[in-house]
């Protein structure tokens, strides 16, 4: 595994600075009017941060908690939701850590998930302030999340192992836009609907999004599904941790 360069490891180091940066002033700023909805969705994120699917013929996996990763981003406060993407992050990554590389994948998918959940929120809240609907705002926010999440690993791959960088995010994209249309949908659905009804309702997100890793798991398990993948794509969600595995620790 080649050695990082020290235009990677700046870029690393900066990604990981930045996500402390943001959840310190996050922390340093709380805000908490709804306990209980909190710890709600606390759990149901920490759940299906553990439900991953192995994608074939690349070394990342997919994590199911993007839909509760835009819920919090939405429903909470920004220092909420920047504290439940860092644990979620975390949970999902920490297990796997038994070495300094896997270590440094771990701050790393911490800090663009969190960096990807902070700039959800602002992006909801622009929208909500220029007038848009509840459903297109978490449109709105669902595209920001793409796209700090998708920029971030692209660079880190483009930097690590010398890759075209449109070409790394195209291919990513491809991948990972189905899902990401589906997870921002099915956000908008229960944050509207939580406006009309009791918000524990919401707890039906969790089997669906169960129903959904299962249906990943069947259909990527095929050798077909493996042969119909764009060489080279590379996923999204959990994957940010493994898409730095490209990188090696940092020496």
């Amino acid at each position: 595994m080649q050695k990082l360069s020290s235009i990677s490891k700046i870029f690393i180091a900066t990604v990981v600075i930045a996500g402390a940066a943001v959840l310190g002033n996050g922390v340093l700023h709380w805000q908490s009017s709804k306990r209980v909805e909190l710890l709600a969705l606390l759990v149901m994120t920490l759940i299906a941060s553990r439900l991953k699917v192995k994608l074939p013929g690349i070394s990342g996996t997919m994590s199911v908690n993007l839909p509760f990763l835009l819920i919090v981003a939405v429903r909470l406060s920004s220092s909420e939701s920047l504290l439940i993407a860092a644990l979620a992050s975390l949970v999902q990554s920490i297990p796997a850590v038994k070495s300094r590389t896997a270590l440094v994948q771990a701050l790393f998918n911490s800090a663009t998930i969190t960096n990807a959940v902070a700039a959800a929120s602002l992006a909801f809240g622009f929208a909500l302030h220029r007038g848009l609907v509840a459903p297109l705002s978490v449109a709105g926010a669902g595209a920001a999340f793409f796209l700090a999440n998708t920029v971030q690993i692209a660079l880190v791959l483009c930097l690590a192992e010398g890759k075209d960088l449109f070409k790394v995010w195209r291919d990513m994209a491809r991948l990972s836009v189905p899902f990401y249309v589906l997870s921002a949908g099915v956000a908008a659905v229960i944050c509207t609907a939580i406006q009309f009804a009791v918000w524990m309702e919401a707890l039906a997100l969790l089997p669906l999004m169960y129903s959904i890793y299962t249906s990943y798991r069947l259909y990527f398990a095929t050798p077909a599904a493996a042969e119909s993948l764009p060489a080279g794509a590379k996923p999204m969600g959990r994957a940010n941790a493994n898409a730095a595995s490209a990188s090696a620790a940092v020496n």
